[in-house]
């Protein structure tokens, strides 16, 4: 069932506003290198791309294409995607992506070594993107070792079964434009 249908949440620490759109979700793949989900909604109903996409268990992907009625996501499970995240308990982020291999598991790297790292850590989104709000689950850690460097390469747990996945909430951010625009600045 949808988290929430065309409500608002406004996040008063940052001053963002995000707006949450329910749809159903009417076809998917999981077992491709470059997976997609096909959503019930489209721009009659606000739906553009680059807008997040989550289910009451986590994140599913960022929307891409979309027509009058129905709109194309970008799934967590495709190669292409990789989303700002954090472990909750310290605030350490890096960048998360998923492997190819197994549907339920996620990668984390940048994590600096020194931070203790445990299984059972819940990684959640770290609210560095414009897309995403912070603190939405993606999962929990299930091993780390440290890889090449200074660095770990954290295997996460999805909380999200994409198998059985059917209803999720598209996320707008009403302020994400403005947010752009000075972040291009400073880019320049």
């Amino acid at each position: 069932m949808s988290l929430i249908e065309h409500t608002g949440q406004s996040d008063t620490l940052h001053q963002q506003h995000y707006f949450y759109t329910s749809a159903k979700v009417i076809n998917q793949t999981v077992n491709k290198q470059h997976n997609f989900l096909t959503l019930n909604k489209g721009s009659n109903v606000g739906i553009r791309p680059e807008m997040g996409v989550i289910s009451a268990d986590g994140v599913i992907g960022i929307v891409v294409n979309v027509s009058k009625k129905f709109s194309t996501v970008i799934s967590l499970l495709n190669l292409d995607f990789r989303v700002s995240a954090k472990l909750a308990k310290n605030n350490y982020f890096g960048s998360l992506h998923w492997d190819g291999k197994d549907y339920r598991k996620v990668k984390l790297d940048e994590i600096p070594y020194h931070i203790d790292v445990n299984r059972g850590d819940t990684v959640i989104t770290s609210g560095y993107s414009s897309i995403f709000p912070e603190g939405i689950v993606i999962g929990t850690v299930s091993n780390s070792e440290v890889k090449g460097g200074n660095f770990y390469e954290i295997e996460v747990d999805l909380s999200v079964d994409f198998k059985s996945l059917a209803f999720v909430d598209v996320i707008s951010n009403l302020h994400r434009e403005e947010q752009k625009v000075l972040e291009e600045l400073d880019n320049e």
